[in-house]
């Protein structure tokens, strides 16, 4: 990291994943390297700005700065050995798996190399130089106001089922140890 610019670059990335029994290793390796090209992406650059409205404010995509090649790191990864009693094959899913921890990571590292800790994202040099020489940083855009009410009735619906909702949030809330153990049980949704 350049502290006095606020420029982040990751010379190197590592990546373990539980994707149980893999039938295709170099697909999956793919899938986990380009989950955290996306991952980086929109931890570090992507920039969307929101209206009062919910309306976008970034009018051009020449103004959404997206990962250059230049951008993304080489990427270890290494698969865990495991096998699913549901998924097909003993096969785990894959898609979410790299995209969950890059944010939390980066901005863990960030704080240990600076000793701020930085709760918006995206990490953008402009963010993080402003950060650090002291100055405050205004939110680009407002919360999204969500009624209580809504969010509450989801997951009541989904403790009353026993199913496990916005895996990557949520996790189990109760029923089921596996989280498709509720969609793919044929007994369970009749």
């Amino acid at each position: 990291m350049d502290p006095d610019a606020g420029g982040i670059r990751i010379l190197r990335c590592g990546h373990a994943a539980d994707a149980g029994n893999v039938m295709n290793p170099m697909q999956c390796r793919s899938q986990v390297e380009g989950g955290v090209a996306q991952a980086l992406g929109a931890t570090l650059f992507e920039n969307v700005r929101i209206g009062e409205r919910g309306e976008a404010g970034t009018a051009a995509f020449r103004r959404h700065r997206l990962p250059r090649y230049a951008d993304i790191p080489r990427t270890e990864v290494h698969f865990m050995e495991t096998a699913d009693a549901i998924g097909p094959l003993g096969a785990k899913p894959m898609s979410e798996s790299p995209f969950d921890p890059a944010a939390p990571a980066l901005a863990n590292a960030l704080r240990d190399a600076t000793g701020v800790r930085f709760t918006q994202l995206p990490l953008t040099r402009d963010r993080v130089g402003l950060v650090l020489s002291g100055q405050s940083v205004s939110s680009p855009r407002r919360a999204l106001q969500v009624p209580a009410a809504a969010v509450s009735g989801l997951v009541g619906a989904a403790q009353d089922r026993g199913h496990c909702v916005f895996r990557s949030i949520l996790y189990c809330l109760r029923g089921p140890q596996h989280p498709w153990a509720a969609t793919t049980d044929k007994e369970r949704r009749r």
